[in-house]
């Protein structure tokens, strides 16, 4: 059996129309597997509304479960009514019916949520999550308008991850066992459709898998099934050199390996989520990425290994991160003080973007935190601190070594004026990464791009 597994992402599941987009990819394959991302800002909605409630305002908070439920009532309806269909009133009354459930839901946990004064992380998955729920089950029930015989799956019965509420670690072997069950409902005639990002703990909690996640909920059902392919469709023709959106000519990239490709998540782009390669690439299932607005294009292709005459591949890059540099008291110096430092980001989880170190001083580039302030009292116990906010992190990816003295010349030629307050290199990752005042971000990446791309 040849499974795809197909992820539709937030534009993708924008409005009814794009919902009819969707519904007809899906149609094209013979054993599709579906993974859905909550309705375009419905996460973000949600998490407004826990956030609301936590701080007293319970009104303001049941006023967006409100707007939530008119808001996917009417895409329901104005895709039924656009889509006639026989069965059509059965299936607005059901989606009538879970809409008020999973709304009912959300008001419950806005409850509690305003009765204790505090959004914790266990309750903010819990409402975090209702988006997907509602897409999904909406979506598989819109499907049946459509003759696609669609069948909604509870996330919850396939993706096990353990209490890490937020980022939540999967159990890929309970995973891959749970997927078992989707061979079946294909065999039946039927196309599973899936609420991605969220999972469930082994006390049958509601967990996520960070923002985005619903990519790794893809790459971990695809995992499971061993599918041919893992497809991410997005509102944009692949993976480009650059975000398309702030850096004019970015290109999309015809083909790119796993490694690249993660990396390029990692320091910032947006098309995919960090950990969504790691399954995929264990099993070797091609991901690809591809537009719904240009269906037919061939968008990019990740796989195990890609080579290119570029010389470098792509540029990613990140706002809102912060330069933390320690300089070691005297009487503490060498291996001594480095490992204190890393102990003490080990220990509030905070991870590195890029780091420049010397025997008494290391600069750490690191992204927003609340942790950051305990972070700097943890440092303080063995050596100054500096704490420079408002910083933007520029990284290209896929440098070639040969290429590296031309390279940095058009880098130089094109920042100009520009300050740069940390330039770091990895030989081995083939990584460049500068660090420049936030106001000088895009400006900085658009004119390296022009250069090197």
């Amino acid at each position: 059996m040849n499974i795809n597994v197909l992820k539709f992402g937030g534009t993708s599941m924008n409005d009814h129309q794009t919902w009819k987009r969707v519904l007809d990819i899906i149609r094209s394959y013979e054993y599709p597997v579906v993974v859905v991302s909550a309705t375009a800002r419905t996460t973000r909605k949600l998490l407004e509304a826990g956030k609301l409630a936590a701080g007293g305002d319970l009104t303001g908070a049941k006023k967006i479960a409100e707007e939530i439920y008119d808001r996917h009532y009417e895409l329901v309806k104005n895709f039924l009514d656009e889509n006639p269909h026989k069965k059509n009133q059965l299936i607005l009354e059901s989606c009538d019916k879970k809409l008020d459930e999973k709304t009912g839901l959300l008001k419950k946990y806005l409850d509690y949520t305003a009765k204790t004064g505090s959004l914790e992380p266990k309750m903010s998955d819990a409402i975090a999550s209702i988006g997907e729920q509602i897409s999904s089950y909406l979506l598989a029930q819109c499907g049946l308008a459509l003759d696609i015989l669609t069948q909604h799956i509870e996330a919850k019965k396939l993706i096990k991850t353990d209490h890490q509420y937020g980022s939540a670690n999967p159990n890929r072997m309970l995973i891959s066992q749970k997927c078992g069950s989707l061979e079946t409902v294909l065999e039946s005639g039927f196309t599973p459709v899936i609420g991605g990002f969220y999972g469930e703990a082994p006390d049958g909690t509601t967990t996520t898998l960070g923002f985005e996640g619903s990519d790794y909920s893809a790459s971990l059902i695809g995992a499971g099934v061993h599918a041919r392919t893992i497809e991410i469709w997005t509102d944009v023709s692949g993976v480009y050199t650059s975000d398309p959106r702030h850096i004019d000519h970015a290109r999309p990239i015809a083909e790119m390996s796993y490694y690249d490709a993660t990396e390029m998540a990692y320091f910032g782009a947006k098309v995919l989520h960090p950990s969504t390669l790691k399954p995929a690439q264990e099993r070797n299932i091609p991901v690809l990425v591809k537009n719904i607005f240009e269906a037919d294009a061939p968008g990019t292709q990740i796989i195990r290994e890609s080579h290119t005459n570029r010389k470098v591949l792509a540029m990613s890059f990140k706002q809102n991160m912060t330069l933390v540099t320690v300089s070691a008291y005297e009487t503490l110096m060498g291996y001594s003080f480095l490992t204190k430092v890393f102990a003490a980001l080990e220990d509030l989880h905070l991870p590195v973007d890029a780091v420049n170190t010397t025997e008494a001083s290391v600069t750490l580039a690191i992204a927003d935190s609340p942790k950051l302030d305990q972070l700097t009292k943890n440092l303080i116990a063995f050596g100054s601190v500096e704490i420079e906010s408002e910083k933007g992190l520029i990284s290209l990816i896929g440098c070639k070594i040969a290429e590296m003295k031309k390279l940095n010349e058009q880098i130089f030629s094109s920042i100009g004026e520009t300050t740069v307050d940390m330039i770091t290199f990895t030989k081995d990752k083939r990584i460049l990464s500068l660090v420049v005042n936030e106001n000088d971000l895009i400006p900085t990446a658009q004119g390296i791009h022009d250069q090197v791309f």
